[in-house]
């Protein structure tokens, strides 16, 4: 049912692929998410959704190939079908009028940033976009980027291209000349934390999205969950967009290295970072718990 359309490569050990979906595209919106089994008895791993086409009926969908699940969603050829998609999943970001809205993404955050900027341009505002990579190699989708924003800051932390430095250094610029009602950022944990910081000292409205590690995505497993304004919820039913000033940073940082360090004593070795959305054999654990 869920057949590839297209497949890309559109950087080191990144794909893009068009999957027909025809329910989600008529009713995804930016922010959402889906869950993807690419073959029967897989694990499941939340995509965001980059662009759709409700007349195709098509979603796009952009990850990286960086465990087993990644590697058999991105071998599978064009023409061949998906195991399970499952979505909309997630609220929907809140796109408004507000002025000149900054959207800064770093990595992988660029490709979830995208349709955000898109959304935040329709609506009828500025968009800035700030998109930040450690190499030019790894820079994400430039050229949508341009037609999604106004403006565009490319920064590179060996300064291979653009300008050489953090996708930080340039919002510090342009909160200094005053030029920022709103931000809006995803990317590597420590980046947003920073992020809220430089915006609460100067009183601008931000929202973050977080992706903690995520195993059925449908609010069952609490394994997604976040501390915002003192409160425990859920990122996959309640989020994954969330006010930045009230999201409290280190302990989200404290429970994604506990994931790390779980998974480590379980395997030996490594499996799954917080950027990553694959899980390791303590979520798998889970997982089957879940699905009995």
């Amino acid at each position: 049912m869920f057949e590839i359309f297209n497949k890309q490569i559109i950087a080191q050990d990144i794909k893009r692929i068009d999957v027909y979906a025809p329910d989600i595209a008529q009713r995804v919106q930016p922010g959402q998410f889906v869950r993807v089994c690419p073959e029967e008895g897989s694990e499941n791993i939340p995509l965001s959704v980059v662009d759709w086409d409700v007349k195709k009926g098509t979603i796009s969908l952009i990850f990286q190939e960086e465990g087993d699940t990644t590697g058999k969603l991105g071998s599978l050829p064009i023409q061949e079908s998906i195991f399970s998609v499952l979505g909309p999943l997630g609220v929907a970001s809140k796109i408004d009028k507000k002025g000149i809205v900054v959207c800064l993404a770093t990595g992988m955050g660029a490709a979830q940033i995208l349709p955000i900027c898109r959304g935040f341009q329709k609506a009828g505002n500025k968009v800035i976009g700030i998109i930040g990579a450690r190499t030019k190699k790894k820079l994400l989708l430039e050229s949508q980027m341009r037609i999604a924003c106004h403006k565009i800051f490319i920064t590179t932390e060996d300064g291979s291209y653009e300008k050489k430095g953090l996708a930080t250094d340039v919002l510090k610029e342009l909160i200094h000349k005053k030029e920022v009602d709103f931000v809006y950022t995803i990317g590597a944990i420590e980046m947003m934390q920073d992020v809220c910081r430089l915006t609460k000292a100067k009183h601008i409205e931000t929202r973050v999205q977080l992706k903690p590690i995520m195993v059925d995505c449908v609010g069952m497993c609490g394994s997604c969950r976040v501390k915002v304004n003192n409160k425990i919820i859920f990122s996959c039913i309640d989020g994954p967009e969330f006010d930045g000033h009230q999201v409290d940073f280190d302990d989200f940082l404290k429970r994604m290295q506990g994931f790390k360090e779980s998974d480590k004593c379980h395997s030996g070795k490594q499996q799954f970072s917080p950027e990553k959305k694959e899980l390791g054999p303590l979520m798998r654990f889970l997982s089957g718990i879940l699905s009995d």
